[in-house]
């Protein structure tokens, strides 16, 4: 517990560091930058300076083989490994793959979207729909050798695109900075890959980290990523009076009742959602996820009007509803899509 909510307290208090008045901004935007390893290694040499009690390591496999020498080799025999497979179960299993590959598309769009936001000034945005076929490409070869799909890795990958973004430098005084545009290039991300590739080798050194410092910061991540997801502000406000509520879109173009209404149908969906994720129909996922697709564009519009869905889900739901001078941190940057996608990737 001590490593766990250490680690969080130090990456959490590193991340505030970033927006405060000490030092210098670059000093601060680093701090803030590298919070998460910062208090990993801190963390990590604490527990290895104290032999006297037990923590609970990771287990990392040496050098690079399948994960079970023992009862298969590098390819997977598509027939049956261990006893013949009937060629019907292969047909059987298509409906369960595509709807495995209809979750691992959308959760790539998704990401593909964040990035390629309006105020980036992107210019090379043609070049995702490249990914996309590289990363289906990718998916076949790993099932081939029957090993984990590849997904986007929203969060490194955001984190990785604001390391490259350009802020201006010629903002008036107690403005806060514009984003001029991105480093758009595919060389950092190569040197990424190979060093992720490298870790492979580093074994001996992972295997020297507790889980309870993963656990801080899976729950730092949780907590950081639920900043600015209006569904959560809108929750609050429930319980708020109404002489209280900020002055913010949904708030005004929106009657109460109605806006309590459509945070009453996001929860049902998101409880309905997580029933599925935890139900022997897990499987079913991403089907049920696709269905808030036409739910939001064919029935809401039954209940409420198209400004008002502009206000609660729309362009105008992405306006900022807090202090603008604070500078995000990266799993904060993960909620800035312009549509109703987001909120339907959040649940």
């Amino acid at each position: 517990m001590i490593l766990m909510f250490r680690t969080f307290i130090i990456a959490f208090k590193l991340k505030h560091f970033r927006n405060s008045k000490f030092l210098g901004r670059s000093v601060r935007r680093a701090l803030g930058d590298f919070g998460v390893p910062i208090s990993i290694i801190v963390m990590v040499l604490l527990d290895f300076l104290i032999h006297d009690t037990y923590t609970d390591k990771l287990v990392m496999p040496e050098g690079i083989r399948p994960s079970d020498p023992s009862v298969h080799g590098w390819f997977i025999n598509p027939l049956g490994v261990t006893k013949p497979l009937p060629i019907w179960c292969i047909f059987m299993a298509a409906p369960a793959s595509l709807l495995l590959f209809f979750l691992v598309f959308l959760e790539e769009n998704i990401c593909h979207l964040i990035l390629s936001k309006p105020e980036r000034n992107m210019t090379k945005s043609s070049g995702f729909h490249f990914d996309i076929v590289l990363s289906c490409f990718i998916n076949f070869v790993c099932g081939v050798f029957g090993a984990l799909f590849m997904g986007p890795a929203c969060v490194r990958t955001v984190s990785h695109t604001s390391a490259l973004t350009i802020m201006s430098s010629t903002h008036a005084p107690g403005e806060s900075p514009k984003i001029e545009g991105v480093k758009e290039q595919r060389l950092s991300a190569i040197v990424v890959s190979i060093l992720i590739g490298l870790s492979v080798l580093l074994g001996s050194v992972l295997n020297l980290v507790p889980k309870a410092v993963l656990y801080g910061i899976f729950l730092y991540m949780g907590v950081s990523s639920t900043a600015g997801i209006q569904f959560q502000e809108r929750f609050i406000l429930v319980l708020m009076p109404v002489k209280h509520h900020p002055n913010v879109p949904y708030v005004k173009k929106v009657r109460t009742w109605k806006m309590h209404s459509f945070t009453g149908i996001q929860l049902t969906m998101l409880i309905i959602l997580w029933v599925v994720k935890q139900s022997p129909a897990a499987l079913c996922f991403p089907f049920v996820l696709m269905l808030l697709i036409p739910i939001r564009l064919y029935l809401l519009p039954y209940g409420f009007k198209n400004q008002e869905l502009s206000a609660l889900d729309g362009k105008e739901a992405s306006a900022p509803t807090s202090d603008t001078s604070d500078e995000p941190d990266f799993y904060e940057e993960t909620h800035g899509l312009p549509t109703h996608v987001d909120h339907h990737h959040q649940s």
